[in-house]
């Protein structure tokens, strides 16, 4: 049942994407996924609801990605290099740009959201620094609140409505300026270097979309 529920979510959810409105129209979208209304609002009663589990499955998939515990065999830099790499497959589903839409109905469920989704960022760099400092991977001068808070910062700039439907805003684009600098800054040289080459070998099977 809640697989059924997630798929539905999801269609419910690129509906809104593709058909923009100021007001939503439960009978209306019920129709266009082909579901009586009566089994929609039954777990959705109303358009505030439906908001808040979109936004709740988006931070769910969001959490899933980025949850290094399941890369606890890998060091710091790979499990940063396959996070990248699932963000990457999976850009399209998780592009902030599709959730804009939630910004001018509902603003301030919208912006709890981003607020709970930077928090999750936040901490998930404070433990991979803390790995990767603790592995010899970063550099052991680090200070860990700083390097996150300048990240999360660049990361929140990049969520503004006019960059998020840039042509700029790409994964490419992100990964080149954020999550390199990022490496860059914190590993040491030769885990530096270790990472170019981790980055050589995915470009070759298409990991940074050109």
């Amino acid at each position: 049942m809640e697989k059924d529920r997630k798929l539905i979510l999801r269609k419910m959810r690129d509906y809104l994407i593709e058909h923009p409105t100021s007001r939503i129209n439960m009978l209306e979208i019920s129709k266009a996924i082909n579901l009586p209304l009566n089994e929609v609002t039954c777990w959705l009663p109303t358009p505030d609801a439906l908001i808040e589990q979109v936004l709740n499955l988006k931070y769910e998939d969001f959490s899933e990605v980025l949850d290094f515990e399941k890369y606890t065999k890998e060091d710091a830099i790979d499990s940063m290099v396959i996070c990248g790499q699932e963000i990457y497959e999976k850009f399209e589903q998780l592009s902030p740009a599709n959730y804009v839409f939630i910004k001018k109905i509902k603003p301030e469920l919208y912006q709890n959201y981003q607020l709970r989704k930077f928090d999750l960022i936040q901490q998930r760099l404070h433990n991979n620094l803390e790995k990767g400092i603790e592995t010899g991977e970063y550099k052991s001068e680090i200070d860990i609140s700083t390097v996150v808070k300048k990240y999360v910062d660049r990361l929140k700039a990049i969520h503004s409505e006019a960059y998020l439907n840039s042509e700029h805003f790409t994964f490419s684009n992100i990964f080149s300026n954020i999550f390199e600098d990022y490496l860059e800054e914190v590993a040491t040289k030769e885990n530096w270097n270790y990472f170019r080459k981790r980055k050589q070998f995915y470009e070759a099977i298409s990991f940074v979309n050109r």
